[in-house]
C-alpha cells in the first residue's frame, strides 16, 4: 500500500493482538510536519484560533473552541474534574493548541514534542511550558496525576513500551487518557486503512479491547467506542448494501499538492456519489438516519487507565514480548 511515493509498505494483520500495522519511519514526521497541506498545518490554524482564546483571557471561549471534538473533550473533562495542583503532562503537544486551555486555567503542566519548530511556535504562543523529547525536565516533574495525548499513540513504533513508560511516571492512582485510531471502522470490503490517516504518518490501527488486555496488570482499563453521527451511519450503511469494495490509493508525491480526495478513490463513481448523497439527505429529513446501524468513528476508541496502587508498569522487561510477533501479511 502506498499512499505517499516512496512509502510503499505491506500491510500486516497481527494474529496475536488483532491490530494491523505497517512500517514506522523515524523521519516521516518531520517530512510530514512540513509538508504545508498536511493534516498537521490544521494543528497551526487552531493553535493560531486558540491564542486569540488566550490573549483575551477566555477560558470559556478556549474550552467551547477544543471542546468541539470528542477528542479534546475526552481530555478535558477528566482534567477538569481533578484538583486544581493536580501536575499534568501532555505527550505530542504539536503547536500546543490543547495545552494552551490548561495553561490559561492556571494547571502545572508539561507538554512534549519531538518537533523543534512546534515546540518554538507553541512557546512563543503560550509561554515557557514546552521541552522536547527526552528532555530531563520531564522525569524531573514525575509522578504525574494525568498523563494524556490526542492522536499519538498510532504513530509510535512501539505502543505498548510507550504506554508502559508513561504509567511509570504516574502516581498510584494516576490517571492515563488516549484516543487510538479504530481498526474497526474500517468498513468498506477489502479495506486496508484509514484513508484520511496514511502511513507512513499513522502505523496502527488498534481493535477494541486490546488495551484491557495487554495493560490490565498495571492499571484498571476503561474502553469507550465513539459511533458516527446518523448521518454518517446511514451513509457506510449504505456503502456496505452497496457491496462497495475499498480502493487502494494512487500515490501522491510530497510537495505537490494535496492528495486526491477519498471519495474519488473510495467511491469512485460520480453517479454512486450523487445518490448517496441524495439518501443521505431523504434520511435525514424523514429520521431514516436514527434507524441506521451504528458505527465507529475512526480515532474515537477512547481509552482511559488508572495506576494500581503498588504496581510498576514493567515496560522494560516485556519489551520484545510487547512488539508485534505473531503476523499476516494482508
Amino acid at each position: 500500500m502506498e499512499f505517499f511515493c516512496g512509502y510503499a509498505a505491506p500491510v500486516f494483520d497481527c494474529n496475536e493482538c488483532g491490530c494491523r500495522f505497517t512500517r514506522h519511519d523515524n523521519f516521516a514526521y518531520d517530512r510530514f510536519y512540513a509538508e504545508p497541506r498536511s493534516c498537521y498545518s490544521r494543528y497551526l490554524g487552531q493553535a493560531e484560533r486558540c491564542k486569540g482564546f488566550f490573549d483575551r483571557a477566555d477560558v470559556a471561549g478556549l474550552r467551547a473552541e477544543l471542546a468541539g471534538a470528542a477528542k479534546y473533550r475526552l481530555v478535558i473533562d477528566e482534567i477538569d474534574g481533578k484538583p486544581h495542583d493536580a501536575r499534568l503532562l501532555e505527550i505530542g503537544c504539536s503547536h500546543g493548541h490543547l495545552t494552551s486551555y490548561f495553561i490559561l486555567a492556571g494547571r502545572a503542566i508539561t507538554a512534549v514534542d519531538v518537533s523543534q519548530d512546534a515546540l518554538a511556535s507553541a512557546t512563543k504562543a503560550f509561554g515557557d511550558h514546552f521541552v522536547v523529547d527526552g528532555d530531563p525536565a520531564i522525569m524531573a516533574g514525575a509522578p504525574y496525576d494525568v498523563i494524556y495525548h490526542v492522536g499519538t499513540i498510532g504513530c509510535v513504533a512501539d505502543p505498548i513500551a510507550l504506554t508502559r513508560r508513561l504509567l511509570d511516571m504516574l502516581k498510584p492512582g494516576g490517571r492515563l487518557v488516549f484516543n487510538v485510531p479504530n481498526r474497526d471502522s474500517c468498513h468498506l470490503r477489502g479495506q486496508l486503512w484509514i484513508d484520511s490517516a496514511p502511513p507512513p504518518d499513522v502505523v496502527t490501527l488498534f481493535p477494541p479491547g486490546f488495551w484491557r488486555r495487554y495493560l490490565n496488570d498495571s492499571a484498571e482499563v476503561r474502553e469507550e467506542v465513539e459511533l458516527c453521527l446518523p448521518e454518517r451511519a446511514l451513509s457506510i450503511g449504505l456503502q456496505k448494501f452497496a457491496g462497495l469494495r475499498w480502493r487502494k490509493p494512487v500515490p501522491v508525491p510530497l510537495g505537490e499538492g494535496e492528495r486526491a480526495p477519498v471519495s474519488a478513490r473510495v467511491y469512485g463513481d460520480a453517479l454512486w456519489w450523487f445518490l448517496e448523497r441524495l439518501l443521505r439527505r431523504a434520511g435525514k429529513i424523514s429520521a431514516l438516519a436514527r434507524i441506521a446501524p451504528p458505527h465507529p468513528t475512526e480515532f474515537g476508541l477512547f481509552v482511559r487507565m488508572t495506576k494500581k496502587d503498588g504496581v510498576r508498569a514493567r515496560h522494560s522487561a516485556h519489551a520484545a514480548g510487547d512488539r508485534h510477533v505473531v503476523a499476516a501479511p494482508i
